[in-house]
């Protein structure tokens, strides 16, 4: 019971407040009754403009639907009435007989009869153009090949209409005499073709056979005509348009111009389900009205209609936005208006309420003292309302925070001088950086800090370093690198680069290796840009390679020592053998003859050590690489058949043609097929196959295949080194120089093998 009292007591405290009584004043006095009569007025007004916009459309539609099926059959109606003119066909039915007398339309021109009919008859269409306002060209084919025997345009006479067998089609099955719109390459224009049968007529009796004999031609623009017909309307606004459309599938074709975009008649198309439902112009009944997206990716109010005699589609369409502006507009006058009345109430229950709410102005006029920093400041208000009770707290709150400011004060003063010499510490630690630091703007990638290395790196002052973007202190070769580190680092936040020269301001360049991370604080984004100088990492790197290359050199001499050493060796004790026994003529004849082999030795390997080390001409043009195989297959088709080895070839049909030498490439193959054929001196499998290379984009391959002994893993690794071979009479070079002739076509020898099992070899060369 004593706990119900005492909420009861809190409860009638608390609607003593005046905060509480000032809210449930305005409450009673504005809110619900604006809310209501505000909502009510909307909803009626917007109710009634969206029936007037959607009216609106429909009739726009109904019309250009009505104005382009009149307009069509006036101009079918035109070509009716021109295909009938007698005068017309009498006309062309003298001009194409004597077209048929001479052998072009220039020679006939340029006869006597011919000038005079020619004349006559292309006045006679120039009249007839000037009453046709719509057309482009008027134009009569020769209906046996296509001819366009006369015309408004000059210079399309003597040119071919290859769509007259078309015509003849249509005019034959009695169809709808027009091409549907196109682009024509007669006028250089989107538009269409109407066109109707010339009949020959008797000059003198004006009697008409039923031969036809010609094809008379309208050609209109239709960005001219029907553009203009259909994109008038009134009340379109800002982004009110007509389109018209052919259904391709599941597509819109755009047959005209739209409002904001030219030249993209035929070229545009958007999925049929964005703008209209999936059944328009399939059902000739859906025809209304939706909301959808256009070709901007917009919301459109569309009016849509079905023209079947065309298979046209009419869409009459305005962004939502403009649309429903009325709509928008009445939003904010309803708003507006409620807002005036609620503001006029306000200021009337603010005259009413000064009385209360002058000792709340006091506590304000304290706490905005005590806030500027007079904490000495007092507020004198002794109710014991909310009111009161506030101004005592804050005059508690005022003294405590005037006891605790001195010592707050000193604290803020210690903390500052640490921060300052900490930032102090960090930029003497950057400008003593061994490596050149820049901070650049993350979104610009403009220079707007950087240390005293960056500053010898480049010869610029830090000044000058600030006008500068990063990229701009590397050499153009290197720009484009350095803008895609930038454009990754701001995706994914960090980066390296290496090898990037940078230039100094006279020209110097300097190898470094670039890292680089986003660093945020606080609302800032910038970017620390570190490139660190690896001159001395790259002056051993080339010491390195010199090393090797030294190496190289060595190898190469003792291959050479030993493959000429071991003839040598036996040429000396032949000649030792001959003088000790001088008179043994049958014994000296034979060591001659092995003197002569082991010359001959010696020569082989010094011809292949030329050929290897010497440079060599390269005749390079295209070539196809199936033939360049089957002409070096004829180089050992003896050995093939004498070992009774069995060939399987698999070229590769319609490959690219190859860019290269033909011989030497021939020679690598060769080469190739020799090893597979000493591996197999018992006999085996080679296959050789071509098409396109797994390891390299863009290029092709031929692939060589044995099962002879294989290759063992531990030498497969050195098989293409110079005098490198497992053969008792190998010179260990023909494996050597293939691969430097593929390295010198920009291609790549690559070898599998197996011990027991047979070896491949992989040739890639790129495309041409």
């Amino acid at each position: 019971m004593i706990k119900n009292r005492g909420r009861i007591k809190n409860f009638i405290s608390f609607f003593k407040s005046i905060k509480v009584k000032l809210i449930c004043y305005f409450i009673l006095m504005t809110t619900l009754p604006i809310l209501i009569v505000s909502s009510t007025a909307y909803n009626s007004g917007k109710k009634a403009l969206n029936e007037r916009v959607i009216e609106k459309l429909t009739s726009i539609a109904d019309l250009k639907k009505t104005q382009i099926s009149n307009w069509l059959q006036e101009r079918f109606v035109d070509i009716g009435v021109l295909s009938a003119n007698k005068s017309l066909e009498v006309s062309f039915s003298n001009l194409l007989y004597l077209r048929k007398a001479f052998r072009t339309i220039g020679t006939m021109k340029d006869s006597e009869i011919g000038k005079v009919y020619y004349k006559r008859l292309s006045e006679y269409l120039g009249q007839i153009k000037e009453k046709f306002i719509y057309c482009d060209e008027i134009s009569i084919l020769d209906v046996e090949d296509g001819e366009i025997i006369i015309s408004t345009t000059e210079s399309n006479i003597g040119l071919v209409d290859w769509d007259y067998k078309y015509y003849l089609t249509v005019l034959e099955n009695r169809g709808t005499p027009f091409k549907d719109i196109h682009y024509s390459g007669y006028t250089k224009q989107i538009g269409m073709t109407f066109f109707g049968a010339m009949k020959r007529t008797d000059p003198i009796t004006l009697e008409e056979t039923e031969v036809v004999n010609g094809i008379v031609l309208i050609r209109v623009n239709t960005n001219n005509v029907i553009e203009s017909l259909i994109q008038e309307w009134p009340g379109r606004g800002e982004t009110g348009e007509s389109v018209l459309v052919r259904r391709d599938e599941e597509r819109l074709v755009f047959l005209s111009n739209t409002r904001r975009l030219d030249n993209e008649a035929l070229k545009m198309s958007i999925p049929v389900k964005t703008l209209v439902p999936e059944a328009f112009m399939l059902d000739a009944k859906e025809e209304g009205i939706i909301e959808g997206i256009d070709y901007r990716g917009l919301v459109v109010l569309s009016a849509f209609r079905y023209i079947p005699q065309l298979k046209w589609g009419l869409i009459v369409k305005q962004d939502t936005s403009e649309a429903f502006k009325p709509i928008i507009e009445l939003k904010n006058q309803v708003i507006t208006l409620a807002v005036v009345s609620v503001l006029i109430i306000v200021i009337i229950i603010f005259v009413l309420a000064h009385g209360i709410t002058q000792p709340i102005l006091q506590l304000v006029q304290g706490a905005n003292a005590i806030g500027k920093g007079d904490l000495g400041h007092r507020i004198s208000i002794s109710s014991r309302d909310e009111v009161g009770i506030l101004a005592s707290e804050f005059n508690r709150m005022a003294e405590k925070l005037e006891e605790s400011y001195a010592g707050l004060e000193q604290k803020i003063r210690m903390r500052t001088a640490q921060l300052r010499e900490s930032e102090e510490k960090y930029r003497e630690s950057v400008n003593l950086a061994n490596d050149a630091i820049f901070t650049l703007d993350a979104g610009s990638a403009q220079i707007v800090d950087s240390n005293k290395k960056a500053e010898e790196l480049t010869g610029c002052s830090k000044y000058e370093l600030s006008k500068k973007k990063i990229w701009e202190i590397v050499p153009e070769y290197d720009r484009e690198k350095t803008k895609q580190l930038w454009i990754t680092i701001n995706a994914v936040g960090s980066g390296m680069l290496d090898n990037i020269d940078c230039q100094h301001v006279d020209r110097r360049l300097t190898p470094t290796s670039i890292s680089a991370s986003v660093i945020e604080y606080g609302n800032k984004r910038t970017i620390q840009w570190i490139c660190r100088d690896i001159t001395e990492r790259k002056r051993m790197e080339l010491q390195l390679i010199q090393t090797e290359r030294l190496a190289a050199v060595g190898e190469l001499a003792a291959g050479v020592a030993h493959e000429i050493n071991n003839p040598l060796g036996g040429l000396q004790n032949f000649v030792k053998m001959m003088k000790k026994e001088p008179g043994n003529v049958s014994q000296n004849q034979e060591f001659l003859d092995l003197m002569t082999e082991g010359l001959k030795r010696i020569e082989v390997i010094v011809k292949q050590l030329m050929a290897f080390s010497r440079p060599y001409s390269i005749h390079m043009s295209n070539h196809k690489l199936n033939e360049i195989v089957e002409n070096s297959l004829r180089f050992v088709d003896h050995r093939i058949k004498e070992q009774g080895i069995c060939l399987e070839t698999n070229l590769f049909p319609d490959l690219p043609e190859v860019y290269g030498d033909a011989g030497n490439i021939s020679q690598v193959i060769i080469n190739i097929i020799v090893n597979a054929l000493d591996s197999m001196p018992n006999g085996g499998n080679l296959m050789i196959k071509t098409g396109y290379c797994d390891h390299q984009p863009s290029s092709i391959h031929i692939m060589i295949a044995d099962t002879g002994l294989g290759i063992q893993e531990e030498i497969l690794n050195k098989i293409f080194n110079p005098f490198f071979t497992t053969k008792e009479m190998g010179s260990g070079l023909g494996l050597a120089i293939s691969k430097r002739i593929i390295d010198d076509h920009d291609g790549n020898i690559m070898v599998k093998s197996k011990l027991g099992e047979g070896t491949a070899f992989y040739v890639c060369l790129p495309a041409g």
